[in-house]
């Protein structure tokens, strides 16, 4: 089987603060795998995560993505892979507050222009029936709740069936019934359509219910 990834980052270096993280850390992961990353605040789990999918490119090391170096792709080509190939679902994933939650899903089909399209049309309705947010598509986010929006930026993530999805913390402001409709979700695309799942989380369950675990450690 061939590899989607294969990661060589010999430093991610903070130059202001004085310190690097990520030292000498080599990851290759396979289609359709179910990877968690656990670790202590502070060790570079986010950090991971962002160059992981191509959003920092400053670091020292080596990254092979798509059997493509990222290293040579262009910023354009960079960006159209952040839209249609990968899927995000980060701490840092705003929504657009002038825009109704619908439309913020919705953004990545309109970046592709096939927010037209039936069968995205078809897509867009069956996840958000399966994470239950109907109700509140008209609204903007700042009249949603925490656990509204944090739905509505997984339901944006998976709008493109991307071949990876990025999940940093992607259940902490849920609760239990809400965490177990993107569990779900998450690994349904697993299964359907051989996603490859990163989830980076201080939740032992959640990371249990990957096939495997990375934990990341503190420099010495």
């Amino acid at each position: 089987m061939n590899r989607i990834m294969k990661l060589e980052i010999q430093e991610k270096t903070f130059k202001k603060k004085g310190f690097s993280i990520l030292n000498d850390f080599d990851l290759e992961v396979e289609p359709g795998e179910r990877l968690s990353i656990i670790g202590e605040s502070g060790v570079g789990k986010t950090s991971l995560l962002n160059i992981i999918g191509l959003l920092d490119t400053q670091y020292q090391g080596s990254y092979t993505l798509f059997d493509s170096s990222v290293k040579d792709l262009s910023r354009n080509k960079l960006a159209e892979w952040r839209n249609q190939k990968i899927g995000f679902v980060l701490q840092e994933s705003a929504l657009i507050h002038s825009l109704t939650i619908e439309d913020n899903i919705k953004l990545p089909l309109m970046y592709a222009n096939i927010e037209k399209d039936l069968t995205a049309q078809d897509h867009f309705k069956q996840i958000i029936n399966k994470i239950g947010i109907e109700s509140i598509l008209k609204k903007k986010p700042l009249e949603c709740s925490g656990g509204q929006r944090s739905r509505a930026v997984f339901a944006r993530a998976v709008m493109m069936n991307p071949q990876i999805i990025l999940s940093d913390e992607p259940t902490a402001s849920l609760d239990l019934e809400n965490k177990e409709k993107i569990i779900n979700l998450l690994f349904d695309m697993n299964k359907e359509f051989n996603t490859t799942v990163i989830t980076v989380t201080h939740d032992l369950d959640l990371a249990n219910r990957h096939e495997r675990i990375i934990t990341l450690e503190g420099n010495e």
